[in-house]
């Protein structure tokens, strides 16, 4: 495997989820209460602590980056023994009308692991939404 790249993609996956054009996600998880979302990076399966399975875009989307990058730059990702990001999403830090508007507070880490190591990285951003869809 190739260590830089395998760093590299470790730490892109966390800016991926949190500087995504994510309108339906971020309406789905709106609805959700704080927890963890881990996704698979391989399979593109998106599960929430408290709520399970979830159909999330971005878990799609990160999924064939990683298989496309992968190939491109020769990185075999069948030798992964696991490629997880998982992200700790957090609506309560700061009072809003959810109805209205929702502040995301996201902590992401993502794990690479092979046989012989784990790379992983972490990334903490917040991001306001406030296009919700009314129903």
């Amino acid at each position: 495997m190739r260590r830089k790249r395998l760093n590299h993609y470790a730490d892109v996956v966390c800016k991926m989820f949190v500087g995504w054009r994510m309108c339906d996600d971020l309406e789905i998880m709106s609805d959700l209460p704080d927890g963890t979302i881990t996704l698979n990076l391989l399979t593109g399966d998106a599960l929430h602590s408290i709520a399970g399975p979830l159909d999330l875009h971005i878990a799609k989307e990160i999924q064939a980056w990683l298989q496309q990058q992968s190939e491109k730059e020769g990185v075999d990702v069948a030798q992964l023994k696991s490629a997880t990001l998982e992200v700790d999403v957090d609506t309560g830090k700061v009072a809003t009308n959810k109805k209205k508007i929702v502040m995301f507070n996201f902590e992401c880490r993502s794990s690479l692991k092979t046989d012989e190591t784990s790379y992983q990285a972490t990334l903490k951003d917040m991001h306001q939404w406030h296009t919700r869809i009314t129903t």
